[in-house]
């Protein structure tokens, strides 16, 4: 995972039915792994590149990796009788979970205001999301017994010192705490990550398998389109 992240889940239809209805070129497909995903990319060049393959029987799990020409197209991936879903976060903070069913957007969900729901039926997951938090202010996160014992104590310095007026050179920190300067540059923070965790997790109820280093760490289908400018 990284700053910025996007994801798309499509049930109903085979992969190169996905391809043809986001107009990608079906001729030029290729099965590669992440690393080689990445390394081909070329921003800039007016093109969309999606990363995607089989989550399980039923849905298909699409990763973004320029552009957003999918998210763009959930109502035309779950016409006629399908579903899809979208996520995802970057420098602006964590997007909404939008769900389509059957061409219609059916929930807007908000992933980090409690209860705050839209759409045509606003309360279609809500059954998926017991136990989740969906809420940047609630603190509960203190309490998590996975929560490392030294990171309230990196916080408060955090907090005191602005990472933007810092120097890696000039910086003296207690040892374990260098990972959790870099987690915080790179925009970590507990309240935002227990946010996406249960959304993830919410997609993973629904889709029957949640988003895991097996299907990140394999082989799936890359598939570039035109941008639409």
């Amino acid at each position: 995972m990284t700053v910025e992240f996007r994801a798309v889940w499509v049930e109903g239809i085979d992969l190169p039915e996905i391809g043809r209805r986001l107009g990608a070129d079906l001729r030029s497909a290729q099965r590669c792994g992440l690393i080689e995903l990445i390394d081909g990319l070329s921003y800039g060049d007016g093109t969309a590149v999606i990363w995607a393959d089989r989550l399980n029987n039923d849905w298909i799990q699409i990763i973004e990796a320029q552009g957003r020409e999918c998210s763009y197209a959930l109502t035309d991936l779950s016409a006629r009788g399908g579903q899809a879903m979208r996520m995802g976060w970057g420098l602006n903070g964590i997007a909404d979970l939008v769900y389509s069913v059957d061409g219609e957007e059916t929930t807007v969900f908000s992933v980090t205001v409690p209860g705050e729901r839209w759409g045509k039926a606003p309360g279609a997951l809500d059954s998926y999301a017991a136990g989740l938090r969906f809420d940047l202010e609630d603190t509960s996160w203190k309490t998590d017994p996975d929560l490392p014992s030294e990171w309230m104590a990196f916080a408060e310095w955090a907090e005191s010192s602005p990472l933007s007026e810092q120097s890696d050179a000039d910086l003296v920190l207690p040892e374990g705490w260098w990972d959790f300067y870099e987690m915080s540059l790179n925009g970590y923070d507990p309240a935002v990550a227990t946010c996406v965790t249960s959304a993830l997790t919410l997609i993973g109820r629904m889709t029957g398998r949640e988003i895991d280093d097996a299907w990140l760490s394999g082989i799936h289908t890359r598939l570039a389109m035109p941008v639409e400018l």
